[in-house]
C-alpha cells in the first residue's frame, strides 16, 4: 500500500549537519498532518492510515483502520504519553513504550520525527546528505537512517525511515500548518 517506486538521484553529502538550504519551508510547532505508514520488522508488518495534531503543549497520533474505524490515539501532553486502543487506557512517561506494542519496535524520537516529516534535519543529526537541488536526500540520526524518497512542493511526500530490521515507511497525504 504504501511503496512507491523511488527515483535514484545522484547526491552531495554535507559534513555540517547544521547547514540549511532556501528550499527548506519554515519549521512549524504546531500542524495538522495526515496520511499512512508502514513499520515493518523480521516479525511483523503493521499498515495503517494516520491523523496527527501538533502543537507545543498538546500532541494527538490517531491510527486508523482502513474502514475509518478507529484502532489507537496516542496523546501526549506534559510529560504524559496516554494510548486509547479498544482493549483500554495506557499511560507512561515515554510514548515510544505505548508504540513499539504496535509497531513491532521502538519509533524514532518525536522530536527528530517532527522535524523530518517538515524537510529538516533533526536536532543533532550525525550526518546529512543532499539532492543537487539541495532537498534532504538523507539523514543520519543516532542510528536511524531517514531516506526523502519523495517530495511534494518543498515538503517531503514520502520517507523511510530505518535502524536495523526496523523499518518505518510514511507517506504524507495532507498538511496543514496551523498559526
Amino acid at each position: 500500500m504504501l511503496l512507491l517506486l523511488v527515483g535514484g538521484c545522484a547526491t552531495s553529502p554535507v559534513d555540517t549537519p547544521s547547514a540549511t538550504t532556501p528550499t527548506q519551508v519554515p519549521y512549524r510547532e504546531t500542524f495538522r498532518l495526515g496520511g499512512r505508514l508502514l513499520a515493518e520488522d523480521d516479525q511483523q508488518r503493521f499498515a495503517t492510515s494516520f491523523s496527527w495534531d501538533h502543537a507545543p503543549k498538546r500532541s494527538t497520533l490517531t491510527l486508523l483502520s482502513p474502514t475509518g474505524q478507529t484502532l489507537a490515539i496516542l496523546t501526549l501532553e506534559a510529560s504524559v504519553a496516554t494510548l486509547r486502543t479498544p482493549d483500554g487506557e495506557r499511560q507512561e512517561t515515554d510514548a515510544a513504550a505505548l508504540l513499539e506494542p504496535l509497531l513491532g519496535f521502538a519509533p524514532p524520537p518525536l522530536s527528530a520525527l517532527t522535524a523530518w516529516i517538515q524537510g529538516h534535519p533533526g536536532p543533532t543529526p550525525d550526518r546529512i546528505e543532499r539532492d543537487p537541488t539541495g532537498r534532504l536526500q538523507r539523514v543520519w540520526h543516532s542510528g536511524w537512517i531517514v531516506t526523502f524518497d519523495s517530495w511534494q512542493d518543498a515538503r517531503p511526500r514520502r520517507l523511510t525511515i530505518e535502524r536495523g530490521a526496523a523499518r518505518l515507511v510514511l507517506l504524507l497525504d495532507t498538511w496543514n500548518p496551523e498559526s
